[in-house]
């Protein structure tokens, strides 16, 4: 190769070279295709990998916002609260959904414009009030937990970074007062914290229904009445309990003053406490209804026996007297019927301390009701039981016990003479019942027949709870309210304890209205005949005919062969059978 074409080789190659680097060579189409959906690929991988982190970053920050917020306020479960029902399925403590306004204050900029855009539309809360709650160290400040959907839309429309709703349930109490003390309350994470609401627990927030022993009707009557009462004696509160003697349900119980149980944290500790379970009191002498069952049971003494009570009976340094002085002995009747102090005190030393406290344990009045509520007392007992312990717990001193106590020994010594479990849950054919024989028919019968006349005859006590054709027996009971290691005598308990029908036993019904003030119709008096009575009259008139009592003829061979038992009740002998 000459040196002309060596020289034309090495432009021609460098230009090649040149041209390359201006225009690069077409790349293979198949080579092309391969690299491109390899790029592709890794381009999706990028993307997913990008939105999974996002993803992940979002939910973590979701999560930690809402432990933050809500976290702090643990709620009752998912499962809805179980209904509270009455005997007949009528409600009493239902749900409704509601709308929880609660707030961060971390995230809340202007505390003070905050408050005074709020405080319009929150009804329980000032501007003050919602400052310091907005200016707390917390993540969850509750503001108000029933937002209608009105004040939900205007507090929403403010757009107050920080201010946050959530849903809830509330629980209601559709009938207000009424059985107030039995249901109880909730608190605002719904758990119980009184009443049925707290002893039945459990099955609530499993989401089962409660039906009660209570009739809200029977519930409404006894409450009218002893309020009635307790206006027209000036009374500071009473009590009340209507007992089915053969089941040991309780159809109403009422302790007043009472409460509205939908406005948690409104009510004063008076009204709160439970006069008829957690209220412990001397019955005075409804307790003779008692005594002349055990002297009666126990062979101490015998129908028509007498006592001398024309004196009053020293014992130690005390002395027992009686309301009126009588000139000549009493026979076991005339002493119920007459109410003497003296005579019950007798009967009961021939009774004697062991014998007058095992009787007392077996009508479950030395121990707390097995009663299904929290607020239950314990009798406030002798510390010892003597000779002068046993007298005067035969008139009922010296022994406290609550109206459901009463109530439930009475309708043993004055039903079938079983003690049965007291109970407020409704009972269905089949329960195993707790029953305790205490008393003999015979026992039972006297006693009842005795009670008739407490009420029927011209000189009984409980003349005014005489209710025609239903056939009530009873007691009155006047007391002395303890005042320190004393008693207050401007301040008594007045009471009575009923049976009806007395020759057909179903119901006992206890009514105790505390301090009553004597009146002028009542001639100054505040006794358990003046005060307690009438209402157990005006009660039974209308509970007997829904409870399926009609009203019977006394002096009908059928009544009074049931009451068969003659008695002598001062200068007559009142015959209540004939044959």
């Amino acid at each position: 190769m000459t040196k002309t074409e060596i020289t034309q080789n090495r432009m021609k190659q460098s230009l090649l070279a040149a041209r390359s680097l201006v225009f690069p060579d077409r790349p293979d189409p198949a080579k092309s295709r391969r690299i491109a959906e390899g790029r592709l690929v890794a381009s999706c991988f990028i993307a997913l990998a990008v939105f999974i982190t996002i993803g992940v970053r979002i939910v973590t920050l979701a999560t930690a916002t809402e432990a933050a917020s809500v976290s702090p306020v643990p709620l009752a479960g998912t499962t809805e609260r179980g209904q509270i029902l009455d005997r007949r399925g009528r409600l009493m403590a239902t749900n409704l959904p509601m709308t929880v306004l609660h707030a961060d204050p971390s995230e809340i900029m202007d505390v003070t414009e905050a408050a005074l855009q709020l405080a319009p539309l929150i009804a329980h809360h000032d501007e003050a009030s919602l400052t310091r709650l907005l200016q707390k160290d917390a993540r969850y400040v509750e503001l108000d937990r029933k937002l209608t959907p009105e004040r939900h839309a205007a507090i929403l429309g403010l757009g107050i970074p920080g201010i946050n709703f959530r849903d809830g349930m509330l629980r209601a109490y559709p009938r207000g007062n009424a059985a107030a003390h039995i249901l109880g309350q909730v608190d605002t994470q719904n758990h119980g914290i009184a009443g049925v609401e707290k002893s039945m627990e459990a099955q609530l927030l499993a989401g089962n229904d409660v039906s009660l022993s209570i009739d809200i009707g029977m519930q409404a009557i006894l409450a009218k009445e002893i309020f009635s009462q307790i206006n027209e004696f000036e009374a500071i509160g009473g009590a009340g309990v209507l007992l089915d003697i053969r089941s040991g349900e309780i159809l109403a119980m009422v302790s007043l003053p009472d409460f509205n149980p939908n406005h948690l944290g409104k009510i004063s500790a008076d009204a709160r406490f439970n006069r008829a379970t957690k209220g412990l009191y001397e019955m005075g002498s409804t307790f003779k209804v008692l005594n002349t069952a055990i002297a009666l049971e126990t062979g101490a003494v015998r129908m028509g026996q007498t006592y001398d009570v024309a004196k009053p009976l020293r014992v130690a340094r005390f002395t027992i007297n009686d309301f009126h002085v009588y000139k000549r002995p009493l026979n076991i009747s005339e002493i119920l019927v007459y109410s003497s102090n003296i005579g019950s005190a007798k009967m009961a030393e021939a009774i004697g301390p062991q014998t007058q406290r095992l009787f007392m344990e077996k009508l479950g009045l030395l121990d707390h009701l097995p009663l299904e509520l929290p607020e239950i007392g314990r009798p406030l007992t002798p510390r010892q039981w003597k000779r002068i312990e046993t007298m005067t717990v035969s008139y009922g001193h010296g022994i406290s016990i609550s109206p459901v106590h009463l109530a439930s020994a009475v309708g043993a010594a004055s039903g079938d003479g079983l003690w049965v479990t007291p109970t407020l849950l409704k009972r269905q054919t089949g329960d195993n019942l707790i029953k305790t024989r205490v008393f003999s028919a015979e026992t039972t019968r006297n006693v009842r027949s005795m009670m008739r006349l407490v009420v029927s005859h011209p000189d009984g006590t409980g003349n005014f709870a005489e209710a025609p054709g239903y056939m009530v027996g009873g007691k009155t009971g006047t007391a002395e309210k303890i005042l320190g290691n004393g008693y207050d005598k401007k301040a008594n308990l007045a009471t009575f304890v009923a049976t009806f029908p007395v020759h057909d036993p179903r119901y006992v019904l206890a009514v105790m209205v505390d301090e009553p003030k004597g009146q002028k119709k009542s001639y100054g008096y505040a006794t358990g005949g003046w005060v307690a009575a009438p209402a157990v009259k005006r009660i039974v008139e209308q509970a007997a005919p829904l409870l399926g009592i009609l009203p019977v003829d006394e002096e009908s061979p059928e009544i009074r062969q049931k009451l068969r038992v003659d008695l002598q009740i001062g200068e007559e002998k009142k015959t209540l059978a004939t044959f």
